[in-house]
């Protein structure tokens, strides 16, 4: 592409309506879905990419999906080559294809200019209920990803704008909750087509070549700045060692290592002495952990910053296959959230080993999560209530830690109690703050929650948490 030159107000201006569009299409999966899990606790996002599909520009949702999602892109445009049609709308949740776990689905499509593809736009969304097992399809003890639940290559949802019934009736047929589901995945197509109409209007507004320049210097100004930081900084090592309680199936505690080494501009971060991968499903897919080094760069060095893949640029990454955070397939996966968030604690604290005047104190990091598989009081129908019970945030050298939030990559709210109760035969019977748990200090840590349910019907369920055994560490001071 030949280089234009735009001057640095259009350039922010056109930088803003991407990000304006992509939260856009936040709002649009939010109120058009029908899962309380994306409507109200908002486990979803969105994005726009290159034609390559490199990620240009996010709304802030949840960080553990935005920088996964490129590759489900990639992995979408390398299976279907030159047979990718205008109207056509792909979707994926397979985590040796670039996906996460197999309830967050991907739903991705590309933007027509010309005949041309010029951009793609995604969204990721936490579905109920993908099948498997377990309500909820997640389980630490399942072995393998054909035990999690249907597992979907990258695959057309529409051709040409018109829905493919055969994969739909499929899916139907292989989950709990198919109406919670199906409505899902049209909502997220819906935002799909708000994201495309945004960057087409864009496109008429200002040309194609000047779009796709923003896009390229969007890129390269997160380089430059990630990399001007870093000369800012010594250079030296790093290193931290944090420890899951056990592998899932109540095996020995699993390791988690960070060496970081920073040298100039641009940082190596080493996972080889993280455990090889595990029976259970705490095994982590290439997606989340490209995903987790993206969050902890950018939340130590550069929080401010536009996040998009220009920050991997300036990191080399090492971590071999059979890792527990890059497994062999068919390794199960389905509660690798919980090893991600081990994994940005000690990422942030392996880089804070380099920098200690970034010190902070660590977060919660188990990620406490409640499926329970249930009937929906209004229609009688199976389905799945799906919550997340937060915890606290470490505190820094200038500010206490927060109370009751979901942390680190996470970033899912708490489900209302009236949503709960009205969406599901349970009952939550206490909901609060556990007074003293964050922990004193010249600053406190943030304070976890406690939740009671109470469940009115015969049910199946599964919850898993972490934290039991190796608690967190503390900054400058004394557990």
């Amino acid at each position: 592409m030949t280089q234009i030159q735009i001057d640095l107000i259009t350039q922010e201006i056109l930088e803003a309506a991407l990000i304006s569009a992509a939260q856009e299409m936040g709002g649009a999966l939010k109120f058009s879905s029908y899962s309380p899990i994306i409507r109200d606790m908002e486990d979803f996002s969105c994005a726009i990419f290159t034609s390559d599909g490199d990620l240009v520009a996010q709304a802030d949702y949840i960080p553990a999906q935005l920088g996964a999602m490129s590759l489900v892109v990639k992995s979408v445009i390398s299976t279907w080559n030159k047979n990718i049609h205008d109207g056509d709308v792909f979707i994926c949740n397979h985590p040796y294809q670039g996906a996460m776990h197999l309830p967050d689905v991907n739903v991705v499509a590309p933007v027509f200019y010309d005949g041309q593809v010029i951009a793609w736009v995604g969204t990721a969304a936490h579905h109920i209920d993908v099948g498997g097992v377990h309500p909820g399809s997640e389980g630490p003890e399942l072995q393998e990803l054909f035990a999690e639940g249907l597992v979907i290559p990258p695959t057309r949802l529409y051709l040409k704008g018109e829905e493919n019934l055969d994969l739909i009736a499929t899916i139907t047929a292989n989950i709990r909750d198919p109406l919670s589901t199906v409505s899902d995945l049209r909502a997220q197509r819906a935002a799909c087509n708000l994201g495309m109409r945004r960057v087409l209007e864009l496109v008429e507004s200002y040309g194609n070549p000047i779009v796709q320049q923003v896009f390229k210097n969007s890129l390269e100004s997160v380089e430059k700045a990630i990399r001007y930081r870093l000369n800012e900084l010594p250079d030296g090592s790093g290193d931290a060692v944090g420890y899951l309680d056990d592998d899932g199936r109540s095996g020995p505690p699993t390791r988690v290592q960070v060496k970081i080494t920073k040298s100039g501009d641009s940082l190596t971060i080493d996972l080889s002495g993280c455990d090889p991968q595990v029976a259970g499903a705490m095994n982590v897919p290439w997606a989340s952990t490209r995903a987790g080094i993206v969050y902890a760069v950018r939340a130590v060095l550069a929080p401010q910053l536009a996040a998009n893949d220009g920050i991997l640029r300036a990191v080399e990454i090492i971590c071999p296959q059979g890792n527990v955070l890059n497994p062999f397939p068919p390794a199960a996966v389905s509660v690798r959230h919980n090893t991600c968030q081990r994994f940005a604690d000690t990422a942030i604290r392996a880089l804070v080993d380099l920098w200690p005047h970034l010190q902070v104190a660590g977060s919660s990091v188990t990620f406490f999560g409640v499926n329970i598989g249930t009937t929906s009081p209004s229609t009688g129908q199976s389905t799945v209530l799906s919550d997340v019970v937060g915890g606290g945030t470490g505190a820094s050298f200038e500010h206490d830690g927060l109370d009751g939030v979901d942390t680190y990559m996470s970033n899912v709210g708490l489900m209302p109690i009236e949503v709960l109760e009205t969406n599901y035969q349970v009952r939550v019977l206490k909901t609060e703050l556990i007074d003293g748990s964050g922990g004193r200090g010249f600053r406190k840590g943030g304070m976890g929650i406690r939740r009671e349910y109470q469940i009115l019907d015969h049910t199946q369920h599964a919850t898993f948490y972490a934290e039991q055994t190796n608690p967190e560490f503390v900054a400058q001071g004394r557990n």
